[in-house]
């Protein structure tokens, strides 16, 4: 027996394109005869087109979890699958939820095999780019459209749907703020005077000046943004977020304060990152928050913390709660909890961000012992029956 859990997934793939060796088709045999179901999916994916391209959607299942959690909770009415057992059972989850992302893109008519309801007319679109400029004298200006114009009387401000750009000028301009304002359902991107590239999440705000004084670079986050921030070593540029302040002098990190507890990830250079009278230096690949009122640094997982600057969700044993949170922000939802949902059980699983709502959804369902009901822009999510 092979525990390894891509193995089944593996061998149906040269089935399809008629490579397998004779032991090979002897496996497939054991496999089909286990179960009736493993012939219905085998049967699915002989009609489909590009199967690499099709098993790419979903890139990352942590299918032993996801059968685990359905084992348990299915017991009763799930079939054993004798000695195949728990890799073979993994790897059916897999291709199981390979499959129905391949019918969530290609077809209708799939939702009794999913735990998703959502009609598909009004499925929801990801986050778009667009924001609403604050100029200091408080005038609102939407950055929507193709149009680039300039936005300000100084005529360094200038953008439009996609980004914003900052223009480095001769004459100094009097020491004033402006608020960039990225809503729900929505991203952007900035270029500041000195060259730092900023790109902002949904339902964040980024305080910048117009002009960066003589002797620092300094803006305001409340929300999360990722830096690539233009090198000056005589200008450090400065990050301030809820009573911390990141300090750099050329580098790209991630700046994640949705909640009190601020989260600094670095991804190259170095940086320092302040809170009161504490201070700890991050080197790549280390992240730095506030844990029982003392500032700490570790080891990041790069691919969760910047997965949202990569265009990927990425849940790495989340809880429901934070998928909750990222998802609200990304599809603008009111998300509830109907039942008893445990808060505090965690989940894995990954998938492209610029989709719709009913393929993360699915994906999810099929990683959790959860179902989703989507009605309008409110989202409820419940246990399995």
């Amino acid at each position: 027996m092979k525990e390894n859990t891509g193995h089944i997934a593996s061998i149906i793939r040269k089935f399809l394109s008629d490579q397998l060796t004779i032991e090979e088709q002897i496996e497939l045999d054991e496999w089909l005869n286990a179960n009736a179901q493993n012939r219905q999916i085998l049967e699915s994916f002989r009609d489909a087109r590009n199967i690499e391209e099709d098993l790419s959607i979903v890139r990352q299942l942590d299918s032993n979890k996801a059968w685990d959690k359905l084992n348990n909770k299915n017991r009763k009415t799930i079939k054993p699958f004798g000695k195949w057992s728990l890799g073979i059972a993994a790897s059916i989850i897999f291709l199981m939820g390979t499959f129905l992302f391949w019918k969530a893109k290609f077809s209708q008519g799939h939702s009794e095999r999913i735990h998703v309801a959502i009609n598909r007319k009004q499925d929801i679109a990801p986050a778009t780019s667009g924001a609403v400029l604050v100029l200091a004298d408080g005038t609102n200006v939407p950055l929507n459209g193709d149009s680039t114009k300039t936005l300000s009387k100084n005529n360094n401000l200038i953008g439009n749907g996609s980004e914003l750009i900052v223009k480095d000028i001769d004459k100094p301009i009097p020491s004033q703020y402006n608020l960039l304002i990225v809503p729900k359902a929505s991203f952007y991107k900035m270029t500041l005077g000195d060259g730092t590239k900023v790109w902002v999440n949904a339902l964040s705000q980024l305080k910048f000046p117009s002009q960066f004084s003589t002797t620092e670079r300094r803006v305001f986050l409340d929300g999360e943004a990722y830096f690539e921030v233009a090198h000056d070593p005589d200008h450090p540029f400065i990050v301030e977020s809820k009573g911390n302040e990141i300090k750099v002098l050329g580098t790209h990190f991630n700046v994640n304060s949705y909640t009190d507890l601020v989260r600094t990830t670095l991804a190259e250079g170095r940086v320092e990152v302040w809170q009161d009278n504490q201070h700890v230096a991050l080197s790549p690949g280390e992240y730095a928050a506030v844990s029982k009122g003392r500032l700490i640094k570790g080891k990041a997982n790069l691919q969760q913390d910047l997965s949202w600057h990569n265009n990927e969700f990425y849940f790495r044993k989340e809880t429901i709660v934070n998928i909750a949170h990222q998802l609200s922000r990304w599809y603008d939802l009111d998300v509830k909890f109907r039942g008893n949902v445990q808060m505090d059980k965690e989940y894995t699983g990954s998938i492209e961000r610029d989709v719709k709502l009913s393929q993360v959804l699915e994906m999810l369902s099929y990683v959790s012992d959860l179902k989703f009901d989507v009605d309008g822009k409110k989202l409820t999510i419940e246990t399995k029956n």
